[in-house]
């Protein structure tokens, strides 16, 4: 009869199956806009950023809107529900344009609204390095953590931050490479420890493989140097 895997090495192995690495995806775009937001800064561009990431975002609140009425219009029945969720995508839509027409005094609140969005993304990073990673057996999980921990630092600073919008885009820039650092971080080591994991679940497996084979060799040759009478 086969023995049943160990409860720990079972909830070990599953912590690392749950960790989504597609998420990495997320942190390169995360990198990518925050060295445009300090390389462009640094070059003069900060007010034209800052209009651009809300025009940006203004375009995407649109777009929303307008899957959510194709989506309203293809239901042929209706409910209260469905007419509500059109509502808010409505207003979803129209706040989109007021982004695109006007984005400077969305520029005036913009440092709240990103401070709770990175804060909200680095307590994700600790949790992940604290309750999967480190669960796992994951080597440098606390590399992780520290780039999570800064990162909610920065995302508490940027929401409380009264200052001059150049200064603003380049501590926004920051705050982004530090965030996906630590998300790429977290990928990284995730994928090292499912294949130590692997690798480790494979020597066992040969060990058990050849301790039964020799067992079973024994038991032959014992049956054999059996004399009946």
């Amino acid at each position: 009869m086969a023995k049943k895997e160990p409860k720990a090495k079972k909830q070990k192995k599953n912590k690392i199956a749950d960790y989504k690495l597609s998420s990495i995806i997320l942190d390169i775009v995360m990198l990518f806009l925050g060295l445009i937001f300090f390389i462009g800064t640094l070059a003069g561009k900060g007010d034209e950023i800052a209009s651009g990431f809300v025009r940006i975002v203004g375009g995407v609140m649109i777009i929303v809107g307008i899957l959510e009425l194709i989506n309203f219009l293809r239901i042929k029945e209706k409910t209260v529900f469905d007419w509500i969720v059109l509502i808010i995508a409505a207003a979803i839509a129209v706040t989109g344009i007021v982004f695109i027409v006007n984005p400077l005094p969305i520029i005036t609140v913009f440092n709240f609204i990103f401070g709770i969005i990175i804060a909200v993304y680095a307590i994700i990073i600790i949790v992940s390095a604290l309750g999967t990673l480190r669960p796992a057996g994951a080597k440098y999980w606390w590399f992780s953590l520290l780039f999570g921990l800064a990162a909610l630092g920065l995302g508490i600073f940027v929401g409380f931050f009264n200052g001059a919008t150049k200064t603003l885009t380049i501590i926004i820039g920051i705050t982004l490479v530090v965030g996906a650092i630590g998300g790429i971080a977290n990928a990284i080591l995730a994928s090292q420890a499912k294949k130590e994991y692997k690798a480790n679940s494979k020597i066992l497996e040969d060990a058990k493989y050849t301790v039964e084979s020799e067992t079973v060799a024994s038991d032959d040759k014992n049956s054999d140097d059996t004399v009946k009478y």
